[in-house]
């Protein structure tokens, strides 16, 4: 399971908290890359992710209004079809946390997508000046190994470095929550 960031989880257990909207969204981030990891609740998962990066998406935006452009904003789709790409890849969430309109209908829905939230929530927090935390850093390895078609050439050259290229094949072969519990165990190694 992923875990919110060290300095929240005393708070989290306090009487009262007080949290920013940047370490809510971190949190939620945390929560749905350690459910992805366990091949968790894919609705659960989709709902963190997509409000972890809508949080991040206007922070990254207040912070410099020059940033360049993140999904919804994306300079790849043109402006006059902007508000429909929006709609179509918000559905999925809002249909998962609204039930004025719709409350007998339902939807077909691609488990895929919630990589593509959590993808570019790790990029705004990055935008933001902030490194990614161990939850994070293990999903952008496991990009990297499993979809490096997603990443560009300097996304995939910050995973290369130390990595003996026979040993790809088997980092390849490690199951997902296995890879991600081999992460968080190496790091914490580091750290002691």
């Amino acid at each position: 399971m992923g875990k919110a960031p060290p300095h929240l989880i005393a708070e989290f257990r306090a009487k009262g908290i007080t949290i920013s909207k940047f370490d809510a969204a971190r949190s939620q981030l945390s929560t749905a890359i350690g459910l992805w990891f366990a091949d968790s609740d894919p609705v659960s998962i989709h709902a963190l992710a997509y409000a972890a990066y809508e949080i991040v998406h206007a922070v990254s935006k207040k912070r410099d209004r020059f940033r360049r452009d993140l999904l919804f904003d994306t300079l790849v789709i043109k402006d006059e079809y902007r508000k429909e790409f929006n709609l179509f890849v918000k559905q999925h969430a809002n249909f998962f946390k609204h039930a004025d309109r719709d409350v007998d209908v339902a939807i077909e829905f691609r488990p895929i997508l919630s990589e593509l939230f959590m993808l570019f929530t790790i990029v705004g927090i990055q935008l933001c000046g902030e490194r990614p935390n161990d939850a994070e850093s293990a999903f952008l390895m496991w990009l990297y190994f499993h979809r490096p078609e997603l990443l560009t050439e300097k996304g995939r050259e910050q995973f290369v470095q130390g990595i003996p290229v026979d040993q790809v094949d088997d980092i390849r072969a490690v199951p997902k929550s296995e890879f991600f519990q081999i992460i968080q165990s190496a790091r914490a190694m580091r750290e002691r």
